[in-house]
């Protein structure tokens, strides 16, 4: 049994935004949902081999998946102790029950503000649950080293809310002749700037290094990524002993910070809809 800091699971592909530079592409116009069945196929297939203290939730919009409480309860039935954590933009969250969170202890919500004229939408549907409970205390953090990355953060016995301002991402592929193709960066360079330089995640029964290259691998218009994830049958000890150092896939993105979007740029994120 191999036990890792965090392990994400990609629940959703569609999204009710389209951010350009996405981690999980959804500025191409993905759509659809990971079937229930498959991903407890997933869950199932790794619980014996990985033990995770974070298991993440996200998409795409993991809001918009039907089956969301069903796979949280699957999933702490399978790994009881583990924290669940939701990433969502937090538009939706105004569609549930705002009390249903606290069934879910420990569990996290990590709401991401990508467009600062709404971000007064996405405060409302926060405050919705905190007043839910009075025992609430709060974290303000800031990391000013680029001036886009800014928290906010409530917590109780069992559960944390954070609100986070991610202007800046840096874009996980290149572009030429109307294909997405890699950087051939140096990866150790490419990982020095990596958003999530240590969180592997689990996708379609496999393990693959960081969420863009399983979504890229899954794209049509994609060229030149060489990448073989980790199955059930490979070396697992080698793929967890890898978790937050560079590899060579890690040169699929860029080495410096110039290639990347600033969300808070008028037309960088476009919104489908807001309920």
């Amino acid at each position: 049994m191999h036990k890792i800091r965090r392990l994400d699971l990609n629940i959703a592909y569609a999204c009710n935004l389209a951010c350009k530079g996405c981690l999980s592409l959804s500025d191409f116009d993905r759509k659809g949902i990971m079937p229930f069945k498959d991903v407890v196929q997933s869950i199932d297939t790794w619980k014996d081999q990985i033990t995770p203290d974070v298991l993440t939730m996200f998409g795409g919009e993991p809001l918009l998946h039907p089956k969301l409480f069903d796979i949280i309860d699957h999933a702490k039935s399978v790994w009881p102790q583990v924290t669940i954590r939701l990433i969502t933009n937090g538009y939706l969250l105004h569609r549930f029950d705002p009390n249903v969170w606290f069934d879910f202890s420990p569990f996290e919500i990590q709401v991401s503000v990508h467009r600062l004229d709404h971000e007064n939408i996405i405060t409302k549907n926060i405050l919705s649950i905190i007043k839910q409970k009075s025992d609430w205390s709060i974290v303000k953090t800031t990391d000013g080293s680029d001036g886009f990355h800014h928290m906010y953060e409530w917590q109780r016995p069992g559960m944390k809310i954070w609100k986070g301002k991610f202007g800046q991402f840096v874009i996980p592929y290149d572009q030429k002749d109307n294909k997405l193709v890699p950087f051939k960066s140096n990866p150790a360079k490419a990982h020095a700037i990596c958003g999530n330089p240590n969180v592997p995640v689990m996708y379609k029964n496999k393990l693959y290094k960081c969420a863009p290259i399983a979504n890229l691998l899954d794209l049509p218009n994609t060229k030149g990524f060489e990448y073989t994830p980790t199955d059930i049958q490979g070396n697992i000890a080698k793929f967890v002993n890898a978790i937050g150092k560079p590899e060579n896939i890690c040169s699929m993105c860029p080495e410096s910070k110039t290639h990347s979007i600033d969300h808070y740029q008028k037309g960088e994120v476009h919104v489908k809809h807001l309920d």
